[in-house]
């Protein structure tokens, strides 16, 4: 087998562990780069397994409302059935379908899925296969060890190594451990699995990031020299500075973003909101793509915008993720630096 058709069995036998009365639904939208080749992959695997699998080609979609080919592809899922969405941009905006969001919809009817969206521009394809093919049970004492001291935790405090140093409260929030374990009716995830993010009482971060690593801007990962600086108070991005170019591109989208919020009868304002914190746990070295390099280990990441279905009471449209090179975490009293959470263990894999 090639690195695809190796990445595609674990997706179907490993992330999702389909058999053969169940139904395999794949939701691609190119016919020629990565997510493609990787969603043909697993609709050839499938079928020569005996599952029942049907895959959809839909149009790029950066903003806007889905495709209705989607939308009505999606409405034929049932209890039982498997999704995995491979796009180089957007499922598209689903609100008008699917009214309480659309994992919630997956979750609810009992639809197991495994997500890869915003892969346009996707580089080191080889690496991105390896890491869907990681075997996380490697980082499951990791994952659960801190998914323990965030839940029990009241407040949290995470510096960088670039300045950054956001404080946030944490209390009743549940952090959510991506093993890539999606076996249960209604589980799902992002893959590669390796990651553990919380969502932060709305309104209560404060505090500056620098984004040493990257950001994210429409369907763009942009870094620079200098580390972009976020100002946050009361919860919300409230200053931009650093590199012109990705200064701008971020705040368009922003305002793009605020305009469409507007527009649908959601909070202007809630894209601007912080409303997820996140860790990395997979061993390697950023890339270049924002989706993936939040997922590795000594990397840190804010994002703003919506969290509704994850824990958290910001609903709007867009979410974006900003990340930095971690130093150190703080949970009430308990101070974690990189090499507590690497070494109590001895070693990460």
């Amino acid at each position: 087998m090639n690195k695809y058709e190796l990445a595609a069995k674990k997706i179907i036998d490993g992330y999702l562990k389909i058999s053969n009365n169940e139904r395999f639904f794949i939701i691609t939208d190119s016919n020629s780069n990565f997510p493609y080749l990787l969603s043909k992959a697993c609709f050839e695997i499938a079928k020569s397994k005996g599952i029942e699998t049907k895959m959809l080609v839909q149009k790029k979609i950066e903003y806007g409302p889905a495709d209705k080919k989607t939308i009505e592809f999606l409405r034929n899922l049932r209890k039982g059935d498997c999704l995995f969405l491979c796009l180089n941009g957007k499922l598209g905006n689903l609100y008008e379908s699917f009214k309480k969001g659309f994992r919630t919809y997956l979750r609810v009817n009992g639809v197991r899925f495994a997500t890869m969206v915003g892969l346009e521009n996707m580089k080191n394809e080889d690496f991105v296969l390896d890491l869907i093919n990681f075997d996380t049970n490697k980082i499951k004492s990791i994952g659960e060890r801190l998914k323990k001291i965030l839940d029990e935790g009241k407040e949290i405090e995470i510096f960088g190594k670039s300045g950054t140093r956001i404080k946030a409260s944490i209390e009743k929030r549940r952090s959510w451990f991506n093993s890539g374990e999606f076996w249960e009716y209604g589980k799902g995830g992002n893959i590669p699995a390796g990651d553990i993010t919380i969502p932060p009482i709305e309104g209560s971060v404060e505090g500056v990031v620098f984004a040493d690593v990257s950001v994210k801007a429409g369907n763009e990962t942009l870094g620079s020299k200098k580390p972009i600086k976020f100002v946050i108070k009361d919860g919300e991005i409230v200053d931009i500075s650093g590199d012109d170019f990705i200064k701008n591109k971020i705040e368009n989208d922003l305002t793009n973003f605020s305009i469409i919020n507007s527009r649908q009868g959601f909070d202007p304002r809630a894209i601007f909101r912080i409303c997820e914190i996140g860790f990395g746990l997979l061993p390697g070295s950023p890339i270049g793509v924002n989706f993936i390099d939040g997922k590795l280990f000594g990397i840190a990441g804010i994002a703003n915008g919506n969290n509704y279905g994850k824990g958290g009471k910001n609903k709007c449209r867009g979410h974006r993720q900003h990340l930095f090179m971690l130093d150190k975490i703080r949970v009430d009293e308990k101070t974690l630096t990189l090499k507590d959470l690497i070494y109590k263990d001895k070693e990460l894999v």
